[in-house]
Parts: C-alpha cells; structure tokens; sequence
C-alpha cells in the first residue's frame, strides 16, 4: 500500500468565504446547518485571517447546493466575488505592478493562504494557462470549489481589463454537470470539462496591462502580512509547496495522457533528471514510488465518485487497459476497485 502522508489537513483563510453567510440565505439556505454538515461553525467566518479546514471549506458548497437544488451553486459564488473580498491574496494580485506581475503573484503567494495547492502560469505561444488544483487526495468534494476559484481568478482579471473581459477558455478537471450552458454564460468563454487541469487560458497581450491599483509600498506589506500570518500555524499548513508537492501536482496533471516520465518531471521543474533523482532520494522517495503514490490517492478519490466508473477511471490514471489498473490497485489495497467500491458502499460501477 502507498505511504500516507503524516500531514495536518490543509487549511485556507475564512476570507475565502466572504460573503458566504448572506449568499447562501438569499438562495434558500440555511447556513448554519450547511456549515454543521460541512464540520464548520458560521463563527468561524467573521475573520478573515482565520483558517478554515480546506475540506470543510469545499463540503460548505456541496452542502449547500445539496440543500439549495442549485447545482451551480460553487459557480454562482465565484462569479460575484470581487477580489478586494479574498483578503491579503487578494491584495496581493491587486496592488501588483501589472497585469503579469498580477497573476505571478496570485499564483506564487496562493500557498500562503490555501495550503496543500498547486498554481502556477504556463506560457504556450500566445497563450497562458493559469493552473488550479487541490493536491490533498482526501478532499474529494472539489466541483464547486474549482468553479468558485476561477471564477475569483477571472474576476481579479477583469478588474484590470474591464468587466467585458473573457478568457480564451476554462478547463475544468470534473465530468461536465448537467447545467453546463450557464458555465459558458458566466464566463462568456468554451469551457471544458474532464481534463487534466483546472485552468484559465488567456492571451499573453494582455499582461502587459497595468493593474490600476498599483502600489508598491502596500504590495510589500501584505505579502510580508500574508507570509508572516501563514508561518503563524502549523508549517505543514503554511509553507508553500514542497519538492514532492510540486512533482505531485505535475503528475498528477498528466496522468491521463500516460507518458509520465521522470526525464519529462525533471524538465518540468527546470532541472536535470539526476538532480531530480537526487533529490527525491534525499527524502527517501524514487520517481517510481512517487507516482503509484500519485496514482492510488487519485484512484481512491475516483473511486468515492460514483459518476466515474471504472473504465474512465481506467483511462484518467493513464492506463491503457482496465486489467493493468486493477493489478495495480490490488497490490496497492489489497482489493479489486470494485470490491474497494463495494466495501466503502459506493456501488459497483
């Protein structure tokens, strides 16, 4: 079985739930009993520089559009949710020179206020890919979360370009629900849904752009405010990510295509393979070990959706025929995927 990690669960500061209380009530929620159901307190929103468990941060808005019948609940919230509302991160992005400097900032610093996060800028031509995914494998209520970032993240855009900015097109890693029109109205681009990554994709002309709040000297002191805030808790919760951190999320971003290599890991963070072999054994990892521990944390978290049976499974872990996936899981667990499935009473798909 792949090694747990000894970790404190991840947490994200409250101002992530700004608002949160006043939107899910005019939607028809009660919110206290959301919040019990998702392991939160309303109290525990009144701060900002407070953390929220990540998890019960992410069950808050699968709770709620349980409760409410609005299945676009995540992606409501991320719409209206101006950047001034996210708190130091937000600040953060705000008071950058520009829009480049902008994004970089947002996607270096978001360590700091979410833990356990990948996100990072890709330039591909013309193109750039603002990346975003959870790397905890226990957070499996992730939809809505995913949705309510980028939309945060295309609204942090939009106050530097203008309201009728839109990006190039949004991925999304989750199946496509079945209210999928409004999510190309809200963002007012293609969205795509089951891939690898979830991404905002934008032009590069348009970082040149400067952010019209601009500040230096405030920039200095809410990124040293979020920095030294986040060294505040548990380094487990506040550092940012880690060698092993990095190199999960990068393979986790390419399973599906199946052509996880460690020469392929090693360019992507921009070092030689034998360094990254090196250092992977200074903490007692090989690449080999690293990516069946990649493998079974996404397959369990697949496996607890039972919109996902097991040939798509299959395929998002980036092997080629379902029996190679089923040895694996089995001298990983001990279990087929579909006994592991039936004995967590998830069906059997």
């Amino acid at each position: 079985m792949a090694p747990a990690d000894s970790a404190s669960p991840p947490g994200v500061l409250a101002a992530a739930a700004a608002g949160v209380e006043r939107f899910m009530t005019e939607r028809g929620g009660d919110i206290d009993r959301i919040a019990g159901r998702a392991g939160l307190c309303t109290r525990q929103f009144a701060m900002p520089t407070d953390r929220l468990s990540l998890d019960g941060y992410c069950r808050l808005f699968h709770e709620a559009a349980r409760e409410t019948g609005d299945g676009n609940l995540g992606l409501w919230f991320g719409q209206q949710f101006q950047p001034q509302m996210l708190g130091l991160i937000g600040f953060v992005a705000l008071l950058s020179a520009t829009v480049e400097e902008a994004v970089s900032n947002l996607a270096t610093h978001f360590g700091y206020h979410q833990a356990l996060t990948h996100t990072r800028l890709v330039r591909a031509g013309p193109l750039i890919r603002l990346e975003y995914a959870i790397l905890d494998p226990a957070i499996t209520e992730r939809r809505h979360d995913a949705e309510l970032t980028l939309g945060m993240f295309t609204n942090l855009l939009r106050h530097a370009l203008g309201p009728d900015w839109t990006p190039q097109a949004v991925c999304f890693t989750h199946p496509q629900p079945e209210q999928a029109n409004a999510h190309r109205d809200a963002f007012q681009a293609d969205v795509h849904f089951g891939q690898s990554v979830n991404a905002l994709v934008f032009r590069t002309a348009d970082l040149h752009r400067p952010m019209p709040d601009a500040n230096p000297v405030m920039l200095d002191i809410m990124r040293a405010s979020l920095i030294a805030l986040a060294r505040g808790h548990t380094p487990a919760v506040a550092q940012p990510q880690t060698l092993r951190e990095q190199a999960h999320a990068l393979i986790l971003r390419d399973l599906p295509t199946g052509a996880n290599t460690i020469a392929t890991l090693a360019a992507q963070l921009d070092m030689p393979t034998w360094t990254l072999q090196r250092r992977l054994a200074e903490q007692g990892l090989s690449y080999s070990s690293l990516l069946e521990s990649v493998r079974y944390a996404e397959a369990q978290r697949l496996l607890r959706l039972p919109e996902h049976d097991i040939s798509t499974i299959t395929t998002q872990l980036g092997y080629s025929e379902t029996s190679a996936f089923s040895r694996a899981f089995r001298k990983w667990s001990g279990l087929s995927p579909r006994h592991w499935r039936q004995k967590a009473g998830l069906g059997d798909r």
